[in-house]
């Protein structure tokens, strides 16, 4: 499996990065699988950072071979949904972006990509699922699905022109809030619709 995160904010299409380079597809970080985190585990904070920060994503998964995808057809592709923290050591990461160097060290270490339990969408595209991602006691992230469904479908036929899609595969949607920091002894919370479906500590 792989997982690939878009960098651009969910209802933007400008990289989080402030940069004049426009591209006719998303730009993307693909993650290996060893960087998944899920079952409440707590996340470690890594001895190389002193600046960890995380971006709330809305999550599919795939469920089917497909390649060169139709967007009236993308919604077949995932059968279900969650909410994701992608986490990234942000000092890092800027020391790597003002060099011109690739992000790698700063995003692919163990527990980088923390997933929630899955809420199947059996076919259906997304309906109206609302989620709420809160750090601590402060809501940090509010977002209505239905404001992705044409989002997540798109994302699907442009990106399936360029790579094969498989099942297994994370498709990490676009942060819907700002980065927040992570530290030890926090706490990150979300849910959709109201239900729990992640949860956990930083260490």
């Amino acid at each position: 499996m792989k997982i690939i995160v878009v960098t651009e904010y969910a209802l933007s299409n400008n990289n989080q990065e402030e940069t004049s380079f426009n591209s006719q597809f998303p730009v993307v970080l693909m993650k290996a699988d060893s960087t998944l985190l899920k079952d409440g585990k707590p996340l470690f904070v890594p001895h190389f950072t002193q600046c960890l920060v995380g971006t709330f994503h809305v999550a599919v998964r795939i469920c089917r071979l497909g390649k060169s995808i139709p967007r009236r057809f993308a919604h077949r592709y995932y059968d279900a949904v969650t909410v994701a923290l992608d986490v990234c050591a942000d000092d890092v990461r800027r020391q790597l972006s003002a060099s011109g160097l690739p992000w790698d060290n700063a995003t692919q270490f163990d527990g980088s990509t923390v997933v929630g339990d899955f809420v199947e969408t059996q076919g259906r595209p997304l309906g109206d699922i609302c989620l709420k991602g809160c750090y601590g006691q402060s809501e940090v992230a509010s977002f209505s699905l239905a404001e992705m469904h044409s989002r997540v479908d798109e994302l699907i036929e442009r990106l399936s022109v360029n790579m094969q899609l498989r099942q297994g595969d994370l498709l990490l949607c676009g942060a819907v809030a700002p980065a927040c920091r992570l530290d030890i002894g926090g706490h990150v919370h979300a849910e959709l619709n109201g239900v729990g479906v992640l949860d956990f500590n930083v260490r």
